[in-house]
């Protein structure tokens, strides 16, 4: 028994799982691993300075075994009671929380386990969340990773420490879990839906690892090996690929939307380009959880298609090219569809982009005429209709020259490759369907400012954020 003790406290120290003055949030089923964990815990405490009071036990009863999850919520909550630990219990119906969110069974339940985590930890300052992962578990992941279609993050499995959660027992495995509380004469119970064939990671347990080790007795250890490597690789290659990230991306105001730069992705190898493309999906997305290699490797497929070309992905995820960029957002740009009439001396807002402001300033030789991109100046006495600000119509056009000739306002976007979706809600000033000023694009050239211009309308414009 003190093998195996050693074994999780050299596996806890390695990993850097626990320092002094630490209070853990436990994950604890009733099962065997969790079990498991609770009392190896205890039994290294004293080597960490924390106490049995310093440990919360979270238990779910997910509703779905009737009399038999009641009676392993009572076993969990008199162990702790034994231990002298803190006990804290939820009831969930998963099952119908399941089909609220449109998740499966497993993952709803994994999620609202984590949701409990969390909440018990910030309520008790808590700085550590331990679950019962071991080493069979890590095999299990790899393979059911491997079945979906997976990268080699995934086959990196489980990592001993991710943020705030710890898996102290991962480096042993679940023979080796019941030896010990064989050893310490500990009960614990039996979860009857483990036992059956309806779980995807049931069939990979009871089917698939076990011909695994028909062929070879140490598959597990082979398996969770391979995963270290892979880790270390994934961990290897990803670093370097994200240093050049904020160089290569921008974030707009249009939604949560990170834009890569075509050039520069080019010039990455492809698996690079995968770790690139890999992480704003995640910065779009804030999880990875399902963006799968089949995922990665369709968008990497969009850098080499033309301009419109688009793919959706997990979490409300889209994926555009749109000219020299590949656009990844979580938000359709709908036509925000506003027309302002404009007064001078005022300042618009532009809803969800930024603010213009307008005034009249008497002409004199001493004003320098403007020649920022979002600052415009024009003949104010040259304006016959009213100008409004406005999202761009049917018929729009642009003068752009001093002959009058013109040019269609769709060809003036196309022309700056201004993303097709962005096009609906761009900020237009406009006299009828003569456009005075695309913001940040074009500006008429038949309201410029010459030698008998009295009055000017001086145009500013501050994106969103923007002082």
């Amino acid at each position: 028994m003190s093998k195996i003790i050693d074994k999780v406290n050299n596996f806890i120290v390695d990993n850097h799982m626990i320092t002094a003055g630490d209070r853990i949030v436990l994950g604890l089923s009733g099962g065997a691993d969790s079990v498991c964990l609770l009392l190896l815990l205890l039994d290294v405490s004293s080597k960490y300075g924390y106490e049995s009071s310093d440990i919360f036990a979270v238990h779910i009863n997910h509703m779905i075994r009737g009399q038999e999850a009641d009676e392993d919520e009572e076993f969990a909550r008199k162990l702790c009671q034994e231990r002298q630990v803190n006990f804290v219990g939820f009831r969930k119906d998963i099952v119908q929380y399941a089909k609220e969110l449109g998740l499966s069974v497993e993952e709803a339940g994994r999620k609202f386990r984590y949701q409990c985590f969390n909440e018990v930890a910030k309520e008790n300052g808590c700085t550590r969340v331990a679950v019962a992962h071991n080493k069979n578990d890590m095999a299990e992941t790899v393979i059911f990773n491997m079945l979906r279609g997976t990268g080699l993050k995934g086959m990196a499995g489980m990592q001993p420490v991710r943020g705030n959660i710890i898996r102290p027992i991962l480096g042993i495995t679940r023979d080796e879990i019941i030896e010990y509380l064989g050893e310490k004469q500990q009960t614990y119970r039996i979860d009857s839906t483990n036992e059956g064939l309806d779980y995807d990671r049931n069939k990979i347990r009871h089917i698939i690892l076990p011909a695994m080790e028909d062929i070879n007795k140490g598959a597990v250890g082979h398996i969770c090996q391979m995963a270290l490597e892979a880790g270390n690789s994934y961990s290897y290659i990803h670093n370097m690929a994200i240093e050049d990230y904020s160089g290569i991306s921008s974030e707009d105001d249009f939604g949560k939307t990170v834009e890569l730069d075509v050039n520069e992705l080019y010039k990455y190898s492809p698996v690079l380009q995968e770790h690139l493309i890999h992480e704003a999906i995640g910065d779009v997305a804030g999880e990875k959880k399902d963006i799968t290699r089949r995922h990665i490797v369709a968008v990497v497929g969009l850098l080499y298609q033309e301009t419109g070309k688009q793919l959706e992905l997990p979490y409300g995820i889209r994926a555009r090219r749109s000219y020299d960029k590949l656009i990844i957002t979580n938000k359709n740009q709908d036509s925000l569809d506003y027309n302002i009439k404009i007064e001078p001396d005022k300042v618009y807002n532009i809803p969800g982009q930024g603010i213009i402001e307008f005034k009249i300033i008497e002409y004199s030789d001493d004003v320098e005429i403007s020649k920022k991109l979002y600052t415009k100046m024009l003949d104010y006495d040259k304006i016959v209709d009213t100008l409004y600000l406005r999202t761009p119509e049917d018929g729009d056009y642009v003068v752009i020259d001093a002959k009058g000739s013109t040019k269609k306002l769709s060809r003036v976007f196309i022309d700056n490759k201004v993303d097709r979706e962005k096009r609906g809600g761009w900020p237009v000033i406009a006299s009828g369907k003569n456009i005075v000023w695309a913001v940040g694009l074009r500006f008429s050239e038949a309201y410029k400012v010459d030698e008998k211009t009295k009055r000017i309308l001086y145009m500013d414009y501050k994106g969103k954020g923007e002082d």
